[in-house]
């Protein structure tokens, strides 16, 4: 009698430790597998949020209108202290910009043709989220500083004074490089008289500039 119950007890004994090992299995892919997923949807919806207000921000500022109409007289009486239009897309890049370990935004959309009627184009929008111990600060002024540095080194190299500066955004990593074009007193309207490339890390302040005359 006795030893017919030992292989019951042995099986139930085999199923438990089954169970408790597939228990474990499942405990662990739970708690531990979807960290890394867990932290990207919150970027995301993190992202998603700050462009969001963003847009809010650019076009209660005036900084920009809505997009672009084909009437463009209606335009300018809807937003009479804009020139360019919000897009339809604004990009943006996740990167460790600061190199802490923590994960920086980068949020930008190439100003494109003016929506008043005319045809000069302008620089690049963007605006940095970046973290700051346990929380997330802001620059918005990342335009402005960008083609102040850009006159500022093309002034320096060259010798003459950049009256303008207009600059695109082609790559995003611990730097922001793109490219650039520089109008100096004697450049008409239409051309600017150097063109060249750039990198600025918007935590050094750092520019580094390469550029030529256009003709």
């Amino acid at each position: 009698m006795i030893a017919n119950l030992k292989v019951p007890l042995t099986n139930s004994i085999r199923m438990r430790s089954n169970f408790l090992l597939v228990f474990l299995m499942v405990f662990v892919f739970y708690c531990h597998e979807p960290t890394d997923q867990k932290v990207t949807n919150n970027i995301n919806r993190f992202v998603k949020i700050e462009t969001e207000k963003w847009k809010k921000e650019l076009l209660i500022s005036g900084e920009v209108g809505g997009p672009c109409e084909n009437d463009y007289m209606k335009w300018n009486e809807k937003y009479p202290e804009s020139y360019y239009g919000l897009p339809d897309t604004i990009h943006s890049k996740i990167v460790d910009m600061n190199g802490d370990g923590k994960d920086d935004i980068l949020l930008y959309f190439p100003a494109g043709e003016a929506c008043t009627g005319g045809h000069e184009e302008g620089s690049d929008f963007l605006k940095l989220i970046y973290s700051s111990g346990n929380e997330y600060l802001q620059n918005n002024y990342l335009r402005e500083k960008i083609e102040k540095a850009i006159r500022y080194k093309s002034d320096c190299q060259t010798g003459l004074f950049s009256r303008r500066a207009i600059f695109s955004i082609t790559n995003i990593d611990k730097q922001i490089s793109g490219t650039f074009q520089v109008w100096t007193d004697d450049d008409p309207d239409c051309c600017a008289g150097y063109k060249g490339t750039f990198k600025y890390n918007p935590f050094t302040w750092k520019m580094d500039l390469k550029q030529q005359k256009t003709q």
